[in-house]
């Protein structure tokens, strides 16, 4: 079963390169399953039994099942929450730049905190969305050119000595990707717009140009498959593991587990990265909203809905960092997660982590439970750590919550490293959270 899980997981990860093809790898298992597609725009009607899923911005998705009893013996809502996007390189409207009078580089600038020196001398593809006219309606595309599109070359170390001292690179000058030579007889004002209609068109047997696209957002990401590391295979190394393992342990455990008195909620949110401040993000109003209109659906009033989420929980998924093997001194003194040593529960003075004594003892509960091994992070007291999903959500819609994540190495890198163990461990966690 283990080997199995890890195999379908390197598969997601392969096909999720920007967060609208995780959507969309997530949408096309939700379908299969038999979920029903709603829309925001639309009343619904929802019946008891049924499994639903709604998207917003094509970017973030909320899923969610409702048990087989009757409405008024339904206690609550569970709900696990991760996110689809990943630090890469966005590139900007006109992207194209001659540079040297005769190379094509990309205009392009960071999304989220990464760590630029992994982003060198890789092959990188280009992928995304697109936006065309059809019929007088806007229609967005998803859209992927070949995995070796462009590169970020690096400077040669006899041009630059001091390389291994360390070296602040600079993402406009220094995080360019080299698309292409240019020619002489070529205009180079539309080549990534004439690269996408080509790639529209074999993918969806359409007939569009350059002029066609009106709008983008398109990425430079890593296009390297995930692999199996280590001398026995116990380690995973890809692109988007950080926060992509998440999402697919709770997808698994959505299509796979039910409650008999809870409805379950799985909700996948873009723009974690950049502070989740959008439409989409998980300070928005989407689960709210999507959490209200679920009682509007089943016909229960706001009083009852209320009472609904007093009775609710959710965990938040977001990888935490291992204990590193070569710099063991930046973990915490006591609290040190390693690889393969099972799911991890994210405390923080601060709150940046939602998790407080209550939460933290139903995940514990659960774990004992499950036999599901359990690791605690905290950072170090003179350390500033990143912030998750758990307590923005918490400014929505606010229930007992904790964080939980896969422990990995490299956060932020563009090519990440985790255990093999671990997410057969998540997936148990999240299975026994939505069969309570």
């Amino acid at each position: 079963m283990e080997k199995i899980q890890i195999r379908e997981l390197m598969d997601f990860l392969d096909k999720s390169l920007t967060c609208y093809h995780a959507v969309r790898e997530v949408e096309k298992e939700l379908t299969k399953a038999g979920f029903t597609k709603l829309c925001e725009e639309n009343v619904w009607a929802l019946e008891n039994g049924g499994s639903y899923y709604v998207k917003r911005n094509d970017s973030s998705v909320i899923a969610f099942r409702v048990p087989s009893c009757g409405v008024e013996d339904i206690l609550g809502f569970h709900m696990f929450a991760a996110h689809s996007d990943s630090p890469a390189l966005k590139l900007k409207e006109c992207p194209e730049m001659t540079k040297e009078g005769v190379y094509v580089s990309l205009n392009a600038e960071k999304y989220g905190g990464m760590i630029l020196s992994t982003w060198l001398d890789r092959p990188l593809t280009i992928a995304g969305r697109v936006c065309v006219e059809e019929n007088g309606e806007i229609v967005s595309y998803l859209v992927t050119l070949k995995e070796n599109t462009c590169v970020i070359p690096s400077l040669a170390i006899h041009m630059n000595r001091d390389v291994n001292k360390g070296v602040e690179l600079n993402p406009q000058t220094d995080m360019l990707p080299l698309l292409m030579m240019k020619s002489e007889e070529e205009e180079m004002t539309s080549c990534i717009k004439d690269m996408i209609a080509e790639s529209l068109n074999k993918e969806y047997q359409r007939a569009f140009g350059a002029a066609d696209i009106l709008s983008f957002d398109l990425f430079a990401e890593n296009a390297q498959k995930a692999v199996l590391a280590g001398a026995n295979d116990t380690f995973i190394m890809s692109a988007r593991y950080d926060d992509l393992s998440c999402v697919f342990a709770g997808m698994k455990a959505m299509l796979e587990a039910k409650s008999d008195q809870y409805i379950n909620v799985l909700a996948m949110f873009d723009n974690e990265e950049v502070g989740s401040l959008t439409r989409q993000g998980a300070d928005s109003d989407f689960l709210r909203e999507t959490l209200e209109s679920i009682g509007d659906g089943l016909g229960i009033t706001p009083k009852r809905c209320r009472m609904w989420k007093a009775k609710s929980f959710l965990l938040s998924a977001d990888n935490a960092h291992a204990c590193h093997p070569n710099q063991g001194a930046k973990a915490d003194p006591v609290n040190r997660p390693y690889l393969n040593g099972g799911i991890v529960l994210k405390y923080h003075g601060g709150q940046k982590y939602a998790t407080d004594a209550y939460s933290a003892a139903v995940v514990k509960m659960l774990c004992k439970e499950q036999n599901i091994p359990c690791q605690i992070y905290t950072n170090r007291s003179d350390l500033v750590g990143g912030s998750t999903l758990g307590n923005l959500l918490m400014a929505q819609v606010s229930v007992p919550a904790a964080d939980v994540g896969l422990p990995q190495l490299a956060m932020h890198s563009a090519y990440e490293t985790g255990g093999t163990k671990d997410i057969e461990s998540m997936i148990k966690l999240a299975k026994a959270f939505y069969s309570m």
